[in-house]
């Protein structure tokens, strides 16, 4: 049989009742309480245990097939009616501190979430409850409770600070993070330090978690905020951190309060940045293993073996101290090709300085706004393939480039490092080249998504496949699309290859397991000659 035990979460309840299944279960329902006056976006969420009387001992616990016990799904019902399905194994780390004896089993992260907006409702008393799905194919309902509906009522903003955590240690440039909303619209969400405005967090950032949670609100997939807080403007010590959020009304709320404690020295204080051209694992293509002579002499005067390295670097100084980038360098395995110390080139083909920092970088700025010198923080190097092997030595296959950076106050560091592959390309049949756009590098998705790059081939690319673990997928649904950045990037090239070189798919990731999977994009020409164009990691959380 399976039980219903209401349960706090360190003081086990008194409600039981017996229906036909095959195991027990202990479920609480933390939101909404019984007969609570509800309106605007009302969240509902609790915690579901298997009670483990099928694997022995709590010490076999890990060790056990859970099989039928296990939960596949939990739907939110309201007067009989399916409102949503919640996102599971939602972590409660007061559950799991309340019974250690789940780590490691199916129960490890019990919690359950979803919400219904109260404006879909009349006012007055409504009836909810759960009905959860179990492995073994049975569903029984669980938590019904009545809930009046007020929609008089207006419900200000709401949402959470993730970080920093409480007594968080903060130096350098750290990231104010979480999510924000409103039954009506998020107008602004402002970044307080001790209680004072030190300026507004950049919001609609991706957050399919916040979607699944409140599956009404049309914004709540990109509810989430970030701010990075330059925190050697704040003398060290402690200081308070936290969100005040305003919506479209005018009505305001403070969330998530955190003190926390801001250390800056000179020597904790290292560049930083990020390489954002090429993706790692990005094939480098030479015209074969011997010098080519005549027109093609390296380096430099070929385009098509000539790969363009950007991105982005940025330091900031404590309070004693300067501050601010005073050079970048370009390594290949540990060793320094380019230094815009030395000065830089003005490369045609691109019409771009190159050896260069201080291009403009508008985004940087944006997520970036207190940072000196935010705005032109960009570098960019140019590295000839053809000549590295052919004229310097190294060899086809893996190698590592690295983005070094130095400060005004003699600090270095290495800001980013990717694997990159060496190719010679001593087949008659020339490589595609291109890029993946969608998804980001790590980015959690769910449901529906889009797989968006661009594809160019000298030799007519006829289709782009998807793969996903090592796995065909699918061929792209479109290719051909229009890419006018990619025209602008390659003024060179002849408009028929990169006018429309833009491909689309749409990835179904019910299809796989939650968690982290790779992307990798293959490309096909007419002579039947294959490469693969870029490679991407994601993380599913259906």
């Amino acid at each position: 049989m399976r039980q219903i035990v209401i349960s706090g979460a360190l003081v086990l309840a008194a409600l039981m009742m017996t229906v036909s299944a095959s195991a027990d279960v202990m479920f609480w329902l933390d939101t909404p309480q019984p007969n609570a006056t509800v309106f605007g976006l009302q969240q509902v969420s609790g915690y579901i245990l298997g009670d483990g009387t099928q694997c022995g001992a709590p010490w076999q616990w890990p060790q056990c097939d859970w099989g039928d016990s296990t939960v596949l799904a939990v739907d939110l019902y309201i007067d009989g009616g399916y409102v949503a399905t919640a996102d599971l194994f939602q972590p409660r780390y007061d559950i799991l501190l309340a019974y250690p004896w789940y780590a490691g089993t199916p129960f490890e992260r019990p919690g359950f979430a979803t919400s219904f907006d109260s404006r879909n409702f009349s006012n007055g008393p409504h009836t909810l409850f759960v009905r959860i799905a179990f492995a073994d194919g049975t569903e029984q309902d669980y938590g019904q409770r009545s809930v009046i509906v007020n929609n008089l009522l207006n419900q200000a903003p709401f949402g959470e600070l993730e970080m920093p955590g409480p007594n968080q240690p903060m130096n350098g440039v750290f990231p104010v993070t979480g999510w924000a909303l409103d039954d009506g619209e998020v107008s602004q969400v402002e970044v307080l330090v001790d209680g004072l405005v030190v300026g507004q967090a950049v919001t609609g950032m991706h957050r399919p978690d916040i979607g699944h949670r409140f599956p009404d609100h049309p914004d709540a997939e990109f509810a989430g905020f970030v701010r990075m807080l330059n925190t050697t403007v704040f003398t060290n010590g402690i200081h308070s951190v936290s969100i005040r959020i305003t919506d479209d009304d005018g009505t305001a709320r403070v969330i998530g309060r955190r003190f926390v404690q801001t250390f800056n020295t000179g020597y904790n204080l290292p560049p930083f940045g990020s390489i954002d051209e090429p993706i790692p694992n990005h094939i480098m293509f030479a015209k074969g293993c011997s010098d080519p002579g005549g027109w093609s002499v390296p380096p430099f005067e070929d385009p098509q073996v000539t790969e363009l390295i950007t991105g982005w670097a940025l330091d900031v100084g404590s309070r004693t101290d300067l501050g601010g980038v005073a050079y970048v360098q370009l390594l290949l395995d540990g060793v320094i090709l380019e230094d815009t110390y030395l000065g830089s080139d003005y490369w045609p083909w691109l019409r771009l300085d190159v050896n260069y920092y201080g291009h403009p970088r508008m985004d940087i700025l944006r997520m970036f706004p207190d940072v000196p010198n935010a705005k032109d923080s960009g570098f960019a190097f140019r590295m000839d393939v053809s000549d590295l092997i052919n004229r310097q030595g190294y060899r086809q296959g893996l190698h590592y480039l690295k983005i070094r950076a130095g400060d005004l106050e003699s600090n270095v560091a290495d800001i980013d490092q990717i694997p990159v592959i060496f190719d010679c390309d001593d087949d008659p049949d020339r490589p595609s080249f291109g890029d993946i756009y969608t998804p980001l590098e790590m980015e959690m998705v769910s449901g529906d998504i889009e797989v968006t790059g661009y594809a160019i081939d000298y030799d007519d690319p006829q289709f782009v496949e998807i793969w996903i673990d090592g796995s065909f997928v699918a061929v792209a649904d479109e290719f051909g699309l229009p890419t006018p950045e990619v025209e602008d990037r390659y003024p060179w090239l002849p408009l028929f290859m990169t006018r429309d070189a833009g491909f689309r798919h749409v990835l179904d990731t019910t299809q796989f397991t939650d968690g982290q999977h790779v992307l990798v994009v293959w490309t096909q020409d007419y002579f039947g000659g294959r490469t693969m164009i870029g490679e991407r990691r994601f993380v599913i959380d259906n």
